[in-house]
C-alpha cells in the first residue's frame, strides 16, 4: 500500500504553494495597477487619490460648523455665537455690553471693533470698558436680527448698545438667491437645505452616512493596515472605494432630485411679492425689522445703532483696484445684480430710519479716499485692512454712546424684571412726529421723552397750497404760507414722557407743508415735509368702491382699472413708497391715436406726480390717473430713480 507524504512535507508543500499564489497575484495586481495609474505601486495613500472617487455634491453636504436653531433659523458652532452666548450676558459696573448683529461681515469684525473701542478705552477716551458680545452669524439677514435680540432679552440678557451691520444678505438673499431657488424671499437663505429632510430624504441621508464611514474606514486602513504595502490589498481597497463612491454619487443624485420639489416647510408659502417688488418688498421689510429693534432696544434700556456696510456696487463709494475689478466686482453676477438693484432702496427707506429715533449710519462712503485693495470677493467681505477701517468708522460714531453710558448705572437683573413689569414707553427720537389728522384738517406734533429745552425753541410751518390764490397776498410770490409759533400758544402738552401738540390747518387745498424748529442766525434744528391728498375723502370714497373689485396686478402697488382710471394702491405704507418717479406707458389699439411725435415709438409716454393724483391717508397710498378715451390696447408702469433703473414694473393687457 502506498503511502502518502508526510504531515509535516503536506504543510510545507501547500504553503509554498499558496505563496506562490500570493506572489502571482502580487505580480498582477501590481502590473494591473501601473495600467491603471500609470506608475507602480508605492503602498499607502498613494492609492486614494484617484480623481474617480468624488464626494457627495458640495451643495448637499452637510455644514458641520453649522447649528440649526428654532428661532433664529440656524447659528455656528465657533467661539461667541448666540448659542455659546447662554446664559446671556449682563450688564456689570465697570463694562459697556454691545452687542453685535449681522452676517458674516459683522462676525468677521467683531474682533476688530473689539480692538478699536480697547484702544479709545486706553487712551481714557471712554470711562468703562467696552465688551463685545458677536452675535452676528454668517449669511443671516433680517429678521434674524431682531429674533436672537428679542430672545436673549427673555432669557434675561443685558445690552447698553445694540449694534446692527448689515444690508447686503437683504438684498441678495432675499432678493436674489432665495427667489432663484424657489425659497420665500423672508425665509433664512438655503431654508430647503436647512429646515431638515423629509422621511424619504432621511433614509437616502442615512444610507450617504453610512457609507461615507466605511469610505473613511477604508481610507483609514490604507494608511495604517500591516498589508498596506501590498498592492493586491491596494487595488481591492481602491476598488471598494471606488464602488463606495459611485453609490454616494447616486444616492445624493435621488436626494438632490427629491430636495428639487416644493414643500411648504422648505420653501414656504407661495404668495410671494411679485418679481418686479421683491427688492422693493426686501427694503421694507429690512426697514421695518430695523424699527422693531429699536424698539426693543428701548424697552430693554439700551441704545441702538443701525449701520448700513459698504459695498463695491455703490456708485463712487471707492476706486476698485485692478486686484478687486479682477476678483471682487461682477456688476453682472448674481450678488452684484441684486445690490446695484437693492441698495438704492435701503438708502431711499433708510431716510425714514431717522425719525424713529434710530441712530442710522450709512456707511457706504467710508472707503472713498481708499484706492488699496479691501475687497477680497464679489459679495462684500474684506481684507484685514478693510475691517480695520470698518470697525475704526463704527467705534468713532459708538463713542457719543459710550461716554453717555460711562456715566450711568447699570441696571441689575432685578431692575431689568422689574422694568418688563412696567408698559413700556415709546422710544426716543430725535425730533418731532409730525403726522395730519382729521382727514388733513389738523397737524399732530408728538415726541417721547421729552425735555423743557426741546420745546423752547420757534416752531415753523410752511403751507403750499395747491392754488396760489388762495395765499396771502404778501405770500404768493413767495409760493408759500409762512408762520411761526411757540409750542405753548397752541396748547401743546408737556410731560416727561411725552410732548403734544395739535394745530388747525386753513380751509383752502394744501399740496404740501415743511415744518420743523429754528433757531434764528443758526438755522433749522430739524425739518420735515409732507404731502397732503388733495382730497382725503375722495381717496376714501374711491379705496370703498375697490373693496368690491379685483386687481388687474398685484405687486408692489397693486393696481385697478376702473372708471377709465388706473388706480394705484398700497394698503401700508411710507413716504418713502411713493418718492420714486412713477411712469405709464400707453399702447393703444390704433396708433394713429397717438400724438404724431409718439407714433413712431408706438406708446405714449407719461410720468405723474403720485401726490397730485392721490396721496397718503389713513397709513395708505392711492393715486387715481385718468386713462385716455381710445381704446387701449397694452399699458406698462412702475417707479424708477433716474441713472439706476426700474424699482419695479407691471405690464397689463386691456380687458376684451
Amino acid at each position: 500500500m502506498k503511502s502518502g507524504l508526510p504531515l509535516r512535507k503536506k504543510i510545507l508543500y501547500y504553503g509554498l504553494m499558496l505563496l506562490l499564489t500570493l506572489l502571482v497575484l502580487e505580480g498582477m495586481a501590481g502590473r494591473a495597477y501601473y495600467a491603471a495609474f500609470g506608475q507602480g505601486y508605492g503602498g499607502g495613500a498613494r492609492v486614494f487619490t484617484s480623481p474617480n472617487i468624488s464626494p457627495i455634491t458640495p451643495r448637499y453636504a452637510n455644514r458641520y460648523d453649522e447649528i440649526r436653531h428654532p428661532f433664529y433659523g440656524f447659528t455656528d458652532s465657533s467661539p461667541g455665537n448666540v448659542l455659546s452666548a447662554m446664559p446671556p450676558q449682563l450688564r456689570q459696573g465697570d463694562t459697556v455690553v454691545i452687542g453685535l448683529l449681522g452676517g458674516s461681515v459683522a462676525q468677521s469684525i467683531a474682533p476688530f471693533l473689539q480692538d478699536a473701542l480697547n484702544r479709545r478705552f486706553a487712551a481714557n477716551r471712554l470711562p468703562r470698558q467696552p465688551v463685545v458680545l458677536n452675535l452676528a452669524v454668517s449669511g443671516a439677514k433680517q429678521p434674524q436680527q431682531a429674533l436672537t435680540i428679542a430672545n436673549t432679552l427673555l432669557l434675561g440678557g443685558e445690552f447698553d448698545l445694540i449694534v446692527n451691520l448689515d444690508g447686503v444678505n437683504e438684498v441678495i438673499n432675499s432678493g436674489g438667491l432665495n427667489p432663484v431657488n424657489g425659497i420665500f424671499p423672508f425665509l433664512p437663505l438655503w431654508w430647503d437645505k436647512r429646515a431638515g429632510l423629509t422621511r424619504e430624504e432621511i433614509l437616502l441621508a442615512g444610507q450617504i452616512g453610512v457609507l461615507r464611514r466605511e469610505q473613511g474606514r477604508r481610507a483609514a486602513a490604507g494608511e495604517t493596515s500591516i498589508l498596506r504595502w501590498s498592492a493586491l490589498f491596494g487595488l481591492a481597497n481602491h476598488w471598494r472605494q471606488e464602488r463606495i463612491a459611485a453609490q454616494i454619487i447616486r444616492l445624493n443624485h435621488e436626494l438632490a432630485a427629491g430636495a428639487a420639489n416644493y414643500s411648504l416647510e422648505k420653501h414656504g408659502p407661495r404668495n410671494w411679492p411679485a418679481s418686479g417688488a421683491l427688492f422693493p418688498e426686501a427694503a421694507r421689510f429690512w426697514y421695518r425689522s430695523s424699527l422693531m429693534l429699536a424698539r426693543l432696544a428701548a424697552v430693554a434700556g439700551a441704545d441702538y445703532y443701525h449701520f448700513l456696510q459698504p459695498s463695491q456696487y455703490v456708485p463712487d463709494s471707492k476706486p476698485l483696484s485692478p486686484e478687486e475689478l479682477s476678483v471682487a466686482y461682477t456688476p453682472d453676477g448674481i450678488n452684484g445684480s441684486a445690490t446695484i438693484k437693492g441698495y438704492p432702496l435701503l438708502r431711499q427707506f433708510s431716510r425714514e430710519l431717522q425719525s424713529p429715533g434710530v441712530n442710522y449710519f450709512d456707511l457706504t462712503g467710508i472707503f472713498v479716499d481708499h484706492p488699496e485693495t479691501l475687497y477680497i470677493d464679489d459679495c462684500c467681505h474684506l481684507n484685514d485692512r478693510g475691517k480695520e477701517l470698518l470697525a475704526a468708522a463704527m467705534a468713532q460714531r459708538l463713542e457719543p454712546a459710550l461716554l453717555r453710558r460711562g456715566g450711568e448705572k447699570p441696571a441689575g437683573s432685578a431692575a431689568a424684571l422689574d422694568a418688563a413689569r412696567r408698559p413700556p414707553e415709546p422710544p426716543p427720537s430725535p425730533d418731532f412726529q409730525v403726522s395730519l389728522q382729521e382727514g388733513g384738517k389738523e397737524l399732530r406734533y408728538v415726541r417721547a421723552g421729552c425735555a423743557p429745552e426741546d420745546i423752547e425753541t420757534e416752531f415753523f410751518l410752511h403751507l403750499i397750497p395747491w392754488d396760489l390764490s388762495d395765499l396771502p397776498p404778501n405770500s404768493r410770490e413767495r409760493g408759500f404760507d409762512n408762520r411761526s409759533f411757540h409750542f405753548g400758544e397752541v396748547g401743546g402738552h408737556f410731560a416727561p414722557w411725552q410732548c403734544a401738540a395739535q394745530i388747525p390747518l386753513p380751509d383752502y387745498p394744501i399740496a404740501a407743508l415743511r415744518t420743523g424748529q429754528y433757531v434764528p442766525g443758526r438755522g433749522d434744528l430739524w425739518s420735515t415735509e409732507l404731502i397732503v391728498p388733495a382730497n382725503p375723502d375722495q381717496l376714501r370714497a374711491d379705496y370703498a368702491a375697490l373693496s368690491a373689485a379685483e386687481p388687474a396686478a398685484r405687486g408692489y402697488f397693486d393696481l385697478y382699472a376702473m372708471d377709465n382710471k388706473l388706480i394705484y394702491l398700497r394698503e401700508t405704507c411710507a413716504a418713502a413708497d411713493t418718492a420714486a418717479n412713477f411712469f405709464l406707458h400707453i399702447i393703444p389699439e390704433d396708433p394713429a391715436d397717438l400724438p404724431a411725435e409718439r407714433r413712431a415709438a408706438g406708446f405714449a409716454h407719461g410720468g405723474f406726480d403720485f401726490a397730485r393724483q392721490g396721496g397718503p391717508f389713513d397709513g395708505k397710498c392711492l393715486a387715481a390717473v385718468p386713462l385716455p378715451d381710445y381704446p387701449i390696447k397694452e399699458m406698462r408702469t412702475g417707479q424708477f430713480v433716474p441713472g439706476q433703473g426700474e424699482l419695479w414694473s407691471v405690464e397689463l393687457m386691456a380687458a376684451p
